[in-house]
This record gives C-alpha cells, structure tokens and sequence, in this order.
C-alpha cells in the first residue's frame, strides 16, 4: 500500500470516529434531558389552563327540574335565557334553598383547582340589590339536615349585582391547610358549624372530598321576590398560582 492510499485510510478512520463521538454525546444529552427525575428537571409545567364544562343544562327538558331539589322554593325549572337552557330558581316563603344530591360528584377536589359558574340575580323589591352568594357542598341527606355543610361567599369586590348579566365566579378546589380554608380572589369557604380552626380545617378536607351534594342559597331579604339563574359548571384545570 503506498503512502497517498494510508493516509486517505487514515482520514476515513479519523471521520468515521470522530462521526461516532458525535453520536454518543447527542444520546448521551438526550438520555440526561429525559430520564432526569422531576426534582431534577428544569423544564416548563406542560400543564395548560382549561375548564371542562360539566353541565350547561342543554341537553335538559325545559320546565322540569331534573335532580334539583328545592325547599320553600315557589319555582325551580330548566329555562330558555339569553339563547342559553339554565336552572332558573324563584324565592319562596321562609329560608329557601336548592339543592342536588345527585348529578356532582362526591370529590371534589379530584375533579380540578376550580368550579366556574355564573350567575345571575334579580332581587325583587325590598331586597339587597348585590348578594355574596355563591355555592355550597354539603354532608348526609340535604343541606337543612346536613352535619357540615362549607359555603363558598364572595369578596366585596366580586359581589353579584341584581338585573346584571351573568356573573362568572371560580371557587378554589383544593385542601385547606394550617388554620385557613381555601380561599381566592372571587371568596372564601366558611364551614358550618364552625368550632376551632384546626377542627374547621379536618371537617373541610373531609367533606370536599366527600361531600353529598351541592346547594345554594336563595334568599337575600324579607321580600319572597327573588330570582336566579345558574348556568355553565366547569371543572377548571391547572390555576395559576
């Protein structure tokens, strides 16, 4: 073999090496980018913010009320509203309710960071013209006999106003910790009864993760005149923090 023909061989043996030199380091990085446990890791949360819808009531038939109990209502019924099927709820005589025992699920915190609804109210004469009522779970058979029942009531900045459009309202789902119950920009959880905030906390964590069902409040005044409409439940996913 002449010298010209050893030194192309030697260059081929050098560009073929240093080719698979290249070859382990690129699957050497790419093994490290992905097989790197979470603590490890420094990559962005894939997670993206959504919200489920879990009933908008248009598959309902309208003038019936499904599953949705009331107590001392005078009317709970699916309607036609702004192009849209909702719960249309009217005040009754004395403390008045509405409940369902049956169409939610029992955890709520497994479900999302969120409930979204909206919400819209007409006080009546006499009444308060805002409401901070939100939604409510609850224990056992109903709200009225339920051992705990937790009330999601909204902040003085996020108050529902008598004869406005639909107001949307997000309620935090999530454990409580330390001595608080959830709470976020719309509001705040109250637990009833309410005893010491440590035992507040455990009756909370137990009943959102294991609650009956879901309740509102209807009465805001002495005035048997109020009305709501509630539409558009949705489980919402990865809140930012």
């Amino acid at each position: 073999m002449n010298t010209k023909n050893i030194i192309l061989k030697n260059q081929g043996l050098k560009s073929l090496f240093f080719a698979g030199l290249k070859l382990v380091l690129i699957t050497l990085v790419l093994s490290m980018s992905f097989s790197c446990s979470d603590e490890g890791c420094d990559y962005d949360d894939p997670c993206v913010e959504s919200c489920e819808i879990f009933e908008d009531f248009e598959d309902e038939t309208l003038g019936t009320q499904g599953n949705w109990i009331g107590i001392t209502t005078s009317n709970v019924e699916f309607q036609t509203r702004n192009g849209s099927q909702v719960l249309f709820v009217q005040d009754g005589s004395g403390g008045t309710i509405a409940y369902n025992g049956v169409d939610f699920p029992r955890d709520f915190n497994a479900q999302g960071c969120a409930l979204r609804l909206d919400i819209e109210y007409l006080s009546g004469s006499n009444n308060g013209l805002t409401t901070d009522n939100g939604i409510g779970v609850y224990s056992d058979t109903d709200p009225l006999n339920a051992a705990v029942r937790a009330f999601f009531i909204l902040n003085a900045s996020n108050l529902i106003t008598s004869g406005n459009p639909p107001t949307t309202i997000e309620v935090p789902l999530e454990l409580a910790s330390g001595t608080t119950l959830p709470s976020n920009s719309f509001g705040t959880w109250v637990i009833n009864p309410s005893t010491t905030p440590a035992a507040d906390v455990a009756s909370f964590n137990t009943l959102i993760q294991n609650a009956q069902g879901v309740y509102f409040a209807i009465d805001e005044g002495e005035n048997p005149a109020e009305q709501w409409w509630f539409d558009n439940f949705c489980f919402k996913q990865c809140c930012p923090n």
